[in-house]
């Protein structure tokens, strides 16, 4: 599926440049949903991306599998990015699966499913102690 090139393409070159692809990418009324928040439209879409990668001092994707059937497709992947609020500015690395619908050969729903506490929280000094302490408790 040529999509899901685009897709694997755009994603392991994304930065602020690359959101004029957007377009090629993503269906007019694509839904694009994570566990930040559901966004409904390619001006949202695109608003969403300018903001989390306005103080991104850097972020790539290393896609580890693509499976596709029909018109749907599942990627998993790991994001590396650092933020300068996060982690003292040190690299973090997140897994993740992306979950695609196609039609019209462009994406017109996609499903981020990662840990938002690993991608966040963790990295926020306090919170992110109280939450590896709750997360040890759980496992023991």
């Amino acid at each position: 599926m040529e999509a899901v090139e685009r897709f694997v393409n755009f994603y392991k070159k994304l930065d602020t440049q690359s959101l004029t692809e957007l377009a090629d990418l993503y269906s007019a009324d694509i839904v694009f949903v994570d566990p930040v928040k559901e966004h409904r439209g390619l001006p949202n879409v695109r608003h969403y991306f300018a903001q989390l990668l306005e103080n991104v001092s850097q972020c790539s994707f290393d896609i580890q599998q693509v499976d596709e059937f029909d018109s749907r497709a599942v990627i998993t992947w790991v994001m590396h990015f650092s933020h300068p609020k996060l982690n003292a500015g040190k690299n973090i690395s997140v897994q993740g699966i992306s979950q695609v619908a196609l039609t019209e050969n462009k994406i017109c729903y996609q499903r981020d499913y990662y840990d938002l506490g690993s991608m966040c929280y963790e990295h926020i000094p306090l919170l992110g102690s109280v939450i590896r302490y709750l997360k040890g408790r759980l496992a023991s």
